[in-house]
């Protein structure tokens, strides 16, 4: 379940129309499509990027590359946000600049760091 003050900062950074939001998942299709529905996800994130449906799940570095090729995005303008470690691995060494989210506030402050503005 998505921390409250986490999916709060994430619809700010939605409604900002600055930032392109999407999510990488490994779940089932029955859960991926019950969480985007009970969390309101599709207000928030543009692409979903789900392991049921790609055949990939991370931390392989086809997921990541999958969801560079559909944002039409290089690695460096994206920041990918994972509370497993592992998870974040691949994307770093594909470019991306990564966060281990482990609260709303140091998600907050980490995506400060990295000059992101919160609406």
């Amino acid at each position: 379940q998505p921390l409250p003050d986490v999916l709060d900062l994430a619809r700010a950074l939605a409604g900002s129309g600055k930032y392109l939001m999407g999510t990488i998942n490994n779940e089932s299709r029955e859960l991926n499509l019950y969480r985007i529905e009970k969390f309101g996800l599709r207000e928030i994130f543009e692409i979903f990027v789900s392991s049921c449906f790609v055949g990939y799940r991370k931390p392989e570095k086809d997921i990541y590359r999958l969801a560079l090729d559909i944002t039409q995005k290089l690695p460096e303008q994206c920041c990918f946000i994972d509370d497993r470690d592992l998870n974040l691995e691949s994307a770093q060494k594909l470019g991306m600049r990564t966060i281990q989210m482990q609260s709303g506030e140091q998600l907050r402050q980490e995506l400060g760091k990295l000059g992101v503005q919160q609406a």
